[in-house]
Order: structure tokens, then C-alpha cells, then sequence
């Protein structure tokens, strides 16, 4: 693996979690990390229509806000607030604006599945995905990404609008057609490469090697 792809998420979030003050073990979940960093005040629920996304950060004066929709579940706070959270820290830190997004994602899975939560989960609960997700209070594509980053296995998450990919490097197409004619070929000749679908998102699918 690639520190800068796949380990940066730990080593930034556990930053944030030695500035909240909390045991990233007790995986505490975003909303009581953001609370603890930015303050008691910092999370407020707005309609779905005032928001243009699922949550917004914002500073209002000297301190920072994270305005969320209020019609969200549990996961979709969670995720929501920690991907806000994993913004601001990288904005105070002078990141580039090009790279706050893609590594916001990573440092808000490991904000909500912290690494060392997530080994004696993954001890218990082995490789079933969806009590591992209930576990953490994410979505299965998050938890799938997330086994990959702290296993290391090659893994794809295939949406319908994009590709992601953590673990060890692969050879993985370049193309829509390629990817289709991957989860194809797998499904009838595994060879190492196993295919599933996501669950609780329709359409997603994980490939993963080992």
C-alpha cells in the first residue's frame, strides 16, 4: 500500500482525535469528534431543501459551523459530518483546495472506522460487511473501502458514476467497459477475485482480491 493513498486517512484522523481529546478505539462516532474539536455548538440540522448537499461547513465569525439536513439517517449524519470534519482540518492546515476532496473522504472513513476500533471488529465480526457496518454506523460501500485500507486487499467499489479503489495495487481497467467486463468475468470464473453486491445501495458492487 501507499502511505499517501491509503494510510494518510489514519495518520490525519488520528490528529483530530488527539485534538478532541477521545480514544479512537471507543470509535465515538463524527458527531462527538466534531463536538469535541469545534464545540458544543458547531452541528445545526437545516430543511433538505436549504441545503444543496447532505452537509456544509461554514465559518460564521471566529468559529466554524456544520450545517446539516435534517431528514438524514444515522449513517448519512455520521459520514456526513465526518467528511465536513476531514475538510476543515485540511483547510487549517493549508491543503490544496484540489486535494481537500478526495482526502476528506479518506480521513472521514477513518474518523467514523478508526483503525484501532476496527481490528477487534473485524476479529468479531470477521468478514460479514453488514454487521461490521451496523457496527460503525456507515454504509457498506464506507466499510468496504475501509477493509481494504486496513487489510490492504486490492478492492473496487464500483458505482454507477464512479470507480474507487484501496489496497494493494492492481492492474485495474481504465475504462466503464472494462470494469463490466471484470465483474463478468468474475462472476463466472472467480479466480481469486470475488464479486458481491452492496446491500444497502443499489446498483454499487465490490470486487476484491484475497
Amino acid at each position: 500500500m501507499d502511505l499517501v493513498s491509503d494510510e494518510i486517512g489514519d495518520v490525519l484522523a488520528g490528529e483530530i482525535y488527539v485534538n478532541a481529546g477521545l480514544d479512537p478505539a471507543q470509535a465515538p462516532g463524527a458527531l462527538r469528534v466534531a463536538t469535541a474539536v469545534l464545540g458544543g455548538s458547531c452541528l445545526h440540522a437545516v430543511a433538505r431543501q436549504d441545503l444543496p448537499g447532505r452537509a456544509l461547513l461554514q465559518r460564521a465569525g471566529a468559529l466554524w459551523v456544520i450545517y446539516y439536513r435534517e431528514s438524514l439517517n444515522s449513517r448519512q449524519l455520521n459520514h456526513a459530518i465526518a467528511h465536513e470534519l476531514g475538510e476543515w482540518f485540511l483547510r487549517c492546515r493549508g491543503y490544496a483546495e484540489a486535494d481537500v476532496e478526495e482526502l476528506s473522504s479518506r480521513v472521514a472513513a477513518a474518523i467514523c472506522v478508526p483503525r484501532p476500533a476496527f481490528m477487534p471488529a473485524h476479529r468479531q465480526y470477521g468478514e460479514d460487511l453488514t454487521r461490521l457496518s451496523e457496527s460503525f454506523a456507515v454504509s457498506e460501500s464506507l466499510m468496504a473501502l475501509r477493509i481494504a485500507e486496513c487489510l490492504g486487499h486490492a478492492t473496487a467499489l464500483i458505482t454507477r458514476r464512479v470507480v474507487r479503489t484501496r489496497g494493494e495495487a492492481h492492474d485495474w481497467p481504465r475504462t466503464r467497459e472494462g470494469w463490466k467486463e471484470l465483474v463478468a468475468q468474475a462472476r463466472e470464473h472467480p479466480n481469486g477475485l470475488s464479486v458481491r453486491n452492496v446491500s444497502d445501495s443499489k446498483g454499487r458492487v465490490i470486487l476484491r482480491f484475497g
